[in-house]
């Protein structure tokens, strides 16, 4: 289903001619990094091939997407193929566990890769690699993170995929708990609850992005940003917690936002590329990307603090 219009052929869902834009030009950055194309992706490697299993999110792809099978219900992991896969997740994971726990054990493992390997010490220059190779780097990044992330609930018994924000420029992540999909960002420590309680999929999110005006304390306690202000004081720490969930609620989840499920498996690490990259693999093409992007956002109504983060002026609430 969606054969022409998933992929690199995303746009043709977008109604808005900006979003459609936006989309064109989040693959032009992609591509200007990474390299490859829509033709041959496997120059680019696996954030690049990534993309092909990838659909817009829209009313026309919700039924498909949440309760058809665009994401296989069965998990074809075969226990014993990627042990240090299954050694992280027996570090965090615990008999006993629900769903629930399992996902956020996982999800603060993946959030806090950064205090590990080669990019804790600040030695860390390049990109790229497979999910065990990211481990051992200490990587962070959210395309990387992200694929750390899902293949760690697959090798739990988790069902799990991959969400975008194309506009935004961000991935993050869906778990199935309990038979409801989650949405979590493994590179922040971000998630949601409906008001009833239930876990909030990113469907929710786009239907009532205001859900993350009225989420628990706890929850807002897990995020843990990369920035953007330097954390060296209480007030610092605040700011970048109040600015990251003001960029969930108004820009991943912005009503002109190209958001995008795909799918990633444990058990098709053969069906993918592992290149390292220490520098973009066409500077030029993605410089002409970002600059056109950022007139995009400006175009489509981005905030400010989008921007600028010391324009943020919005103020937290929770439930509690």
């Amino acid at each position: 289903m969606f054969e022409n219009e998933s992929g690199f052929n995303q746009a043709a869902l977008a109604e808005d001619p900006l979003t459609a834009k936006g989309i064109g030009l989040w693959l032009e950055r992609v591509l200007g990094f990474y390299g490859g194309s829509a033709d041959d992706p496997a120059p680019g490697g696996v954030d690049v091939q990534v993309i092909e299993e990838q659909l817009l999110l829209v009313p026309k792809t919700r039924e498909y997407i949440y309760e058809g099978d665009f994401t296989p219900r069965e998990i074809a992991y075969v226990a014993g193929s990627r042990p240090m896969l299954e050694e992280v997740v027996a570090e965090v994971v615990t008999d006993g566990m629900s769903d629930e726990e399992k996902a956020l054990a996982i999800m603060r493992r993946c959030r806090d890769n950064r205090d590990r390997g080669l990019s804790g010490s600040g030695r860390r220059r390049f990109n790229g690699g497979s999910e065990e190779d990211l481990l051992r780097m200490g990587a962070i990044q959210c395309n990387e993170i992200s694929r750390v992330f899902a293949c760690l609930c697959q090798v739990a018994g988790l069902r799990a995929r991959l969400m975008c924000a194309h506009i935004s420029g961000h991935m993050m992540a869906e778990a199935e708990v309990d038979g409801r999909w989650w949405w979590i960002d493994p590179m922040q420590g971000c998630y949601c609850y409906r008001d009833d309680g239930g876990p909030a999929s990113t469907w929710d999110l786009v239907q009532d992005p205001t859900l993350f005006e009225r989420q628990p304390a706890a929850s807002v306690a897990d995020v843990r940003p990369t920035g953007p202000f330097p954390a060296d004081c209480d007030e610092a720490r605040s700011a970048n917690i109040a600015h990251r969930q003001a960029k969930n609620r108004f820009c991943y989840f912005h009503p002109k936002e190209a958001v995008a499920i795909g799918n990633y498996f444990a058990w098709e690490r053969e069906k993918y590329s592992f290149p390292w990259f220490t520098k973009a693999a066409d500077p030029g093409r993605l410089f002409r990307a970002r600059c056109g992007e950022a007139r995009n956002r400006r175009a489509l109504g981005w905030p400010d603090f989008y921007f600028n983060p010391h324009l943020l002026e919005w103020q937290m609430k929770s439930r509690d």
